[in-house]
């Protein structure tokens, strides 16, 4: 398929944020190694570094079991639309992470004679470890974030390319510190906005009952059925609360970016009730959420799950210490997006 003026026809598909912002700096990377033809479900993010978009990731992203219920109208689109694409030829099918949507894609791609590439191993390290055997038995190749999950799957060819992550704020300094902000970041999807900006803006309240002078960073755009207090102020992203004193957070990837940066955090998330009795239902082993604690093997970040108490999260806040022991070494050094780049290049070259 190589041609049409590109050496690299690829289809590429993100299904939530993080995701997104993965596979623009994967497309970015690539584009520096030669010309690039991309299609695929695409963020925000991936339509600004050239990414064709088929669907638009922002309108199927959510997390939970019942949140999925609601979007399944623009899901079945995306997925036939995905699997049309698919079908039209390319070098490579490149899925990110989101394996439900992605490894019935990846085996539509290596029937039509495409390589199968996945972007993220699926954490079969916490959860559902079987599922390394239909990983292995859908993809041609897998590229993993972290050091450990190569080993996981045998002899399949998984790669450790490492997490972008380091690149991300590899020219932002930490510090000073101003003793009295914080950061609050409730995430980025409406969804997840509207459930957590309540109990995150009352921890602010509750803190600030303590030390009249404390501040706030809200990461992202304000809400309009909000009004805020002027001790908080929005900000675009995570790089600019480098220097408060601690922050709030949601679960997700970007506390391994406050851990990049050196900020301590405090993890509160809150899902639907049936997802979270569902999801207790069917996951099982699992004590953390928050990803450093993941990593760490054990609580070296405070995480809060469901009852999102004000108080508890404020005295949280309060005493958290001005380092927490977090492991870095397991995203590798920076670079990761070419290595990625290099790895996708590669797994089209090689049968």
């Amino acid at each position: 398929m190589i041609g049409r003026g590109c050496d690299l026809d690829l289809v590429i598909s993100a299904a939530e944020p993080s995701g997104d912002r993965l596979g623009a700096e994967l497309v970015k990377a690539l584009q520096r190694q030669g010309q690039v033809r991309a299609r695929g479900i695409a963020g925000p993010r991936m339509r600004a570094a050239g990414v064709q978009a088929i669907a638009r990731t922002e309108d199927i992203s959510v997390m939970g079991l019942v949140e999925v219920l609601r979007r399944i109208g623009p899901i079945r689109r995306a997925r036939r639309a995905l699997a049309d694409t698919i079908a039209e030829g390319a070098d490579a099918f490149v899925g990110i992470d989101a394996p439900d949507l992605h490894l019935p894609m990846a085996r539509v791609a290596r029937a039509h004679g495409m390589s199968a590439i996945g972007y993220v191993s699926p954490q079969v390290w916490a959860w559902r470890p079987r599922r390394a055997q239909s990983i292995a038995q859908s993809l041609d190749r897998l590229m993993c974030l972290f050091s450990f999950e190569p080993a996981l799957y045998g002899s399949f060819p998984a790669e450790w390319v490492g997490h972008p992550v380091r690149d991300r704020f590899r020219h932002i300094q930490r510090g000073p510190i101003d003793p009295h902000s914080y950061a609050l970041l409730p995430g980025s999807r409406e969804q997840e906005r509207r459930r957590m900006m309540g109990p995150f803006l009352a921890t602010a309240a509750q803190l600030r009952q303590q030390d009249p002078e404390a501040t706030f960073l809200l990461i992202g755009p304000a809400p309009e059925w909000v009004e805020l207090p002027p001790w908080i102020r929005p900000v675009a992203t995570v790089e600019d609360a480098a220097g408060v004193r601690a922050a709030l957070t949601k679960a997700g990837t970007v506390t391994l970016e406050l851990a990049v940066l050196g900020i301590p955090m405090v993890v509160a998330h809150r899902v639907h009730p049936l997802t979270h009795a569902l999801g207790r239902l069917l996951v099982r082993g699992i004590r953390h959420i928050a990803m450093p604690n993941i990593l760490a093997q054990k609580a070296v970040v405070p995480e809060f799950i469901q009852r999102l108490q004000p108080e508890q999260l404020a005295k949280a806040l309060v005493h958290l210490p001005e380092t927490q022991e977090l492991r870095l070494d397991v995203l590798g050094p920076p670079g990761a997006a070419d290595r990625a780049a290099t790895a996708v290049r590669r797994a089209i070259q090689t049968p």
